[in-house]
């Protein structure tokens, strides 16, 4: 899925990286309808009881003590993967990642907007928590270059569906709640008053602030070696959130390019003003090594 991140990352050298730009975040309610103090629990689409799945569990084959798995054990498909969809020009030599009719494929075919929904709406009916949430847009033009377009919401999950069908957006990326609908922002008397309400506490780990230490790869390129720092650092960091912050529903996805994104999706965590946030990023911070020259 397209990186989904503050419409205003920050950039920053440590190990483990929080992204906290919330503006002026305030824990009231302000103007804006916010969702019961109490999330509801979400069940899965097919009526099943939800099963807890232990952080090592999903890890385990990054575990064995036994060499790097040889050229032909790399190459075996899992049994449960989908054959890969038939290209709509036939031959996808030379096609973009970005191709309008790829895109446009994946967004109809393959994109999760439901769960999406399900997962930024905390609640089975619409709320405030996505109607009021902002979505950034990135789309590419005929000349290649890029249109950022800041302030999108949608109220249910079909209209955003709609909508990134109709943009073809190369990525989009998901922002805070606020206390009023981003598009209705300009009508407001009070400019002021449109402040940001929540956002999930999100941290960033990226394999290029192991180049000092790994030998294998460096900048953005990645192998299987090099990638056990991240499944380590997401062992620690998912452990540190837990066991010392009480924290239970944590995301972690693939950020797209070199690295892994935490999503801390628990209410308390999407509440956190600046300074907590702060906090717990410097908590999670570790000394870095001595950067290797390759002059």
């Amino acid at each position: 899925m397209p990186h989904s991140t503050s419409p205003q990352p920050q950039e920053s050298s440590e190990a483990s990286k929080a992204q906290f730009e919330m503006g002026d975040a305030v824990t009231s309610n302000g103007n804006g309808q916010q969702a019961a103090d109490n999330d509801v629990e979400m069940a899965g689409t097919n009526g099943e009881e939800k099963k807890d799945v232990k952080l090592d569990d999903l890890f385990a084959d990054m575990d064995d003590d036994e060499d790097w798995p040889t050229e032909a054990s790399a190459n075996v498909k899992l049994e449960s993967s989908p054959a890969a969809p038939l290209s709509p020009v036939g031959n996808t030599n030379g096609i973009s990642s970005s191709d309008p009719g790829l895109m446009r494929m994946f967004y109809q075919r393959l994109f999760p907007f439901r769960y999406l929904f399900q997962w930024l709406n905390h609640s089975p009916t619409p709320t405030n928590d996505f109607g009021h949430r902002e979505f950034a847009l990135t789309i590419q033009n005929n000349t290649d270059d890029e249109i950022y377009l800041r302030y999108q919401s949608y109220p249910t999950a079909d209209l955003i569906r709609k909508d990134i069908i109709a943009k073809l957006p190369s990525r989009f990326e998901i922002g805070p709640v606020y206390t009023t609908n981003p598009r209705d922002r300009k009508t407001l008397r009070n400019q002021s008053s449109f402040k940001p309400l929540a956002k999930e506490l999100c941290f960033d780990i990226d394999l290029t602030d192991y180049d000092g230490i790994r030998t294998c790869c460096d900048k953005a390129n990645i192998c299987i070696k090099c990638w056990q720092f991240i499944t380590m650092a997401i062992k620690v960091v998912d452990t540190a959130l837990r066991d010392d912050f009480g924290f239970k529903h944590i995301l972690w996805v693939y950020s797209g390019r070199r690295g892994a994104h935490a999503w801390v999706c628990d209410k308390k965590a999407r509440v956190m003003d600046d300074q907590k946030r702060r906090a717990i990023a410097g908590y999670l911070e570790v000394i870095k090594g001595v950067e290797v020259s390759t002059s």
